[in-house]
């Protein structure tokens, strides 16, 4: 390249008049499904705060971008996470996506069924999804609709027993996101300061999960977020 399309390329404007910076960054937030419970999730409509963290949300206020800050929205994507027994206390068991155990077992026992990817399966094929800007309800679809571009890659599952003795050596794999087209806002979806909205995930009934687990449920809206 030579040194004038360099000098073009550097000073030229990186965000358009008004606005100070722009980076790309998402709004997300992560809510649980409570098995056999839950009818309806309500999403960015509760901040950071003494007990949500960001590892939950990036929301500074509720269901709005604090003043001085503009998004404009590229992408919707759910993903579906492994749950607990207890999200609330300190400790309790987490439904892990790979389990390795070498347990005492009598030869040939059946072991035990994982059932993530069923969890992913009976809360995304049922639900939809709508989003509202404003008063004014912006967009309604199914769950399927709304894959995400990340996660764990893993094989299927897979199981070693030694058969001749009283001891098993087992390891499981079962994990699951959906998978498909990122869903595209065309033409981008702005969102302006002091603007609410949320996205809310709805089922006709509760869904009992097969695993008994409780599900953290993640959605996250891509683009760029301005500063003005």
């Amino acid at each position: 390249m030579s040194a004038n399309n360099l000098r073009s390329l550097y000073r030229r404007r990186l965000v358009p008049p008004g606005v100070r910076d722009a980076i790309r960054e998402p709004l997300y937030d992560r809510l649980v499904y409570e098995s056999g419970v839950t009818t309806q999730l309500r999403y960015f409509s509760v901040p950071i705060s003494g007990t949500k963290t960001k590892a939950e949300t990036n929301m500074d206020l509720a269901g709005q971008l604090s003043k001085g800050w503009k998004f404009i929205a590229e992408t919707l994507a759910i993903q579906v996470l492994p749950g607990s027994t207890n999200v609330a206390a300190v400790t309790y068991t987490r439904q892990q996506p790979v389990l390795s155990s070498g347990t005492v077992v009598a030869a040939g026992a059946a072991q035990a069924v994982p059932n993530f990817l069923n969890d992913v399966w009976a809360i995304l094929n049922t639900g939809w999804l709508e989003l509202t800007v404003g008063s004014r309800p912006y967009l309604t679809a199914p769950l399927l609709s709304f894959p995400s571009l990340t996660g764990i890659i893993g094989e299927v599952a897979a199981a070693v027993e030694n058969t001749t003795a009283a001891s098993a050596n087992v390891t499981t794999c079962d994990y699951a996101r959906l998978a498909g087209k990122p869903f595209l806002f065309n033409p981008a979806l702005p969102l302006e300061e002091n603007l609410i909205f949320n996205v809310t995930l709805n089922w006709p009934t509760a869904v009992t999960l097969p695993s008994g687990f409780d599900p953290a449920i993640l959605v996250q809206l891509d683009g760029l977020k301005f500063r003005t």
